[in-house]
Parts: structure tokens; sequence; C-alpha cells
């Protein structure tokens, strides 16, 4: 009998364990459970679409047939309520029951919603699903002002898509930089005078504590009272891993699903790849949850494999983003904030205006990294992502510095898939 694979979610992890189960088994029976409608779409593109630079179809990167082509069954707009580890069943809202074989849980992440008095009153926005983007993008067309509530990575691609729309923004922030999880102190310091420089307003220290309807625009009320009115607000407060469909405890959750070095979780047929897989980080022995894009594509690669028989071994997580935002480019690689016995090597000579930090731990090995900049140095910072990956002295380089591209604007472009 073809072994019955069941896939929750439809995004990167989920399509890349599609790719891994058949290259190792061709007739296996694949169920995709999508809450969604529609195929797999590019959810690092939506602020693309937000500011009108992508259409709704070029945001897809599935269409319908492609499932079938692959063997894969794609079920829509069905939510996993639990999962049945003992009976190896999947239930869904619609009271329906998926057997399985073998699972992969790829549920993503999901928004986190602050504590923000009168948040549940007045209209506002997300930015995380294609839905969200849909809104967000009819509400920008009518407005003239806006409010974006956070100001890391998810809140800065949805004020880059607001500012191209002409929007007058202000950002709040409660720690004392933009990007507080991608830069650090110094890089930090640079990219929020750019922002600044671009006429945004930008409230760092700073927390929302209410918002409340104002005839037909929205007052914003400041924790130190300060108020002030928009006409639309974005909440870009975090997000977390979708873990409801375990909560009945069919596996081990920490901060998110824990899986070992194959992606199995503590039940041996059951994996997590993406956004909700707690893995081993790769420059330490701690565990880690790093909710990007090609991390969820080398995981659920590596699930699909090994749940069709292989034995693919994940060496774990590296935090990697790089991304251009505001006319700066920024990129952030491994453990780019330095601890102790680190050493750190800045490479911004010559006046340049660049920002250009590495991060060497006591061994003399590269372990992380901080770019500032133009477009160019997305591809250095590629070429340092590949000597953490090997584990290389920083010695390897001459004159230990990395070489300069010249072809970065090829290397850093936005994924499709």
């Amino acid at each position: 009998m073809p072994t019955r694979y069941v896939l929750i979610g439809n995004s990167a992890a989920a399509l890349e364990a599609i790719r891994g189960i058949r290259k190792h088994d061709r007739e296996g029976a694949i169920t995709v459970i999508n809450r969604e409608e529609g195929p797999a779409y590019s959810r690092v593109a939506l602020p693309y679409y937000v500011a009108g630079e992508m259409t709704l179809n070029d945001l897809l990167i599935r269409q319908r047939p492609d499932y079938g082509s692959l063997g894969a069954s794609l079920v829509e707009k069905e939510n996993v309520t639990a999962i049945d580890a003992a009976g190896k069943k999947v239930m869904l809202a619609s009271g329906k029951k998926v057997e399985f074989d073998k699972l992969l849980i790829g549920t993503g992440s999901e928004t986190i919603k602050p504590p923000i008095q009168g948040l549940d009153q007045v209209p506002h926005h997300y930015l995380w699903t294609l839905d969200d983007a849909i809104g967000m993008k009819k509400a920008a067309e009518k407005a003239q002002t806006a409010v974006v509530i956070g100001g890391g990575f998810i809140g800065m691609l949805a004020a880059e898509a607001l500012r191209k729309l002409k929007i007058k923004l202000t950002i709040v922030e409660m720690a004392p930089i933009l990007l507080p999880q991608l830069l650090d102190e110094g890089a930090g310091k640079l990219f929020l005078q750019a922002v600044r420089d671009e006429g945004v307003t930008v409230r760092t220290d700073a927390l929302v504590s209410a918002l409340a309807k104002k005839g037909d625009a929205i007052e914003v009320t400041l924790k130190d009272g300060t108020t002030f009115t928009v006409d639309m607000a974005v909440v870009a407060t975090g997000v977390k891993p979708h873990v409801q469909c375990v909560s009945n405890g069919a596996v081990t959750v920490n901060k998110g699903i824990v899986v070992n070095e194959y992606l199995a979780s503590n039940h041996p047929d059951i994996y997590a790849a993406g956004d909700v897989a707690e893995t081993k980080d790769f420059l330490s022995a701690d565990r880690s949850i790093y909710a990007i894009w090609p991390t969820a594509v080398e995981q659920g690669r590596a699930a699909g494999a090994n749940m069709a028989g292989a034995k693919q071994v994940y060496p774990g997580g590296l935090g990697m983003n790089v991304v251009e935002l505001f006319n700066v480019t920024l990129a952030q690689l491994g453990r780019f904030r330095e601890g102790a016995g680190d050493d750190v090597k800045m490479l911004n000579q010559g006046g340049d205006g660049l920002y250009r930090k590495v991060v060497v731990d006591k061994n003399g090995t590269l372990v992380g990294a901080v770019y500032l900049g133009n477009e160019n140095g997305a591809a250095e910072m590629g070429v340092i992502h590949s000597a953490i990956k090997r584990r290389e002295k920083w010695q390897g380089f001459q004159d230990g510095r990395p070489p300069v591209f010249t072809y970065a604007s090829v290397m850093h472009r936005v994924p499709r898939y």
C-alpha cells in the first residue's frame, strides 16, 4: 500500500517537502492541507503587491495543476484543530479526519496581537497573509496618513510599501533603534537616520497604549501621553509559531515544535519544518527558530526526504536576512552581536559610508556579520555566509577582508520561491 503523506501548510516548507518526498518515493499519496484558499503564494512579496508593484497573479508560486503533476492533493480552507498521534489522524474544523502514515507540520507563524486598549474597536491591518495584504492595499488607496506599530522586519516592509504610495508615516517602535532583531546598535542608528531622511516620523523607545475612533480617523495615544491622528493603522508587533494544532500534546512543544537533526518530533512519524520548527542552532548547542524563507526551504526539503526513508541530517539553523529598505541595503548573518571572547572586524575603511562588521569567535572562526550600505554588500555577505557554513577562519581571506563584488543586484533579489 502506498505511503500516505499529509502536509499541514502550503508555503515554503510544505512545497519543498513535496520535492523531497518525490525524490525518494514516486508512488506515495500526498495531501496538502491549506487553511487559506488557493495555491501557494510568496509571502515575502506581499509588500510589493501592497505598493502596486505586483499583481495577485504575480504573487503565486504555484498553480493548482502543479500539485496534480506531483501527485499531490490540495485541500483548501480547512483548519487543523487537533492531531491524534497514536491513531495517526488529523482532525479538521469541518469534522473530517485525514489519516496519515507520515505527517509534516509546516503551519508557519501567526501574528502577535498586542495589548493595546481599543485595538478591536478600530480598523487595523496586519501584513502576514494574502488576505491581510488585500485589505491593507484597499485601505491604503484611501489613506493619506498611517501609523505602523512596530519597527521590526514586517513593520518596516509595511512602512516601505506605504511610503511608496506617498502616505505620510509615523513608525512607533519600543526599542531604541529600528529593526532591533536584524541590526546592531551602530547599523541601527544609521538606518534610523536614513528612514527619517525620507520624511518619516519615527518614535523609538515608545509604546502605543491606546487606539480610538475620532470621526473618520484613528487617534493614537502613546504611553507617554502623546496623541496624534491617522487614517489607517498597521500592527506589526511580531509573529510566533502557529502551534494550535498540537495544543493537545500530540508532540513536544517548547517555543515551537521540538525536532531532532532529521526534523522529526518526539513521535517518529511526525515531522516539523519552517517557522513552526524549533531546531538546533548551527553555531551553538542552543535551540532556535528562524522564521525566514530560506530556512523553511532547507528544512522542508530535508524533512520530506526523511519522511520518505532518507537519513538527511539538517545541520542547524543560521540566521540570515538580506533586504533593501528606504534605499538602503541591509544584511545580517549568524551571531552578529558579539559576546565574551569574540573579536569584531570593522571593514568600513576609507570613509565610503558603508557599515560592514564581521564577528569572529575566540578560535578565529567566522560566526556573524552585519552590513548596511549599497547593493554590492549583499554579495559580500553571500561570501561570508558560505564561509560561516564551512566554519572557515577569518585568516582565510586575503588581507583579512572578503572580496567586493559588483553583481550584487543579481544576488539579493527578493526570491519568488
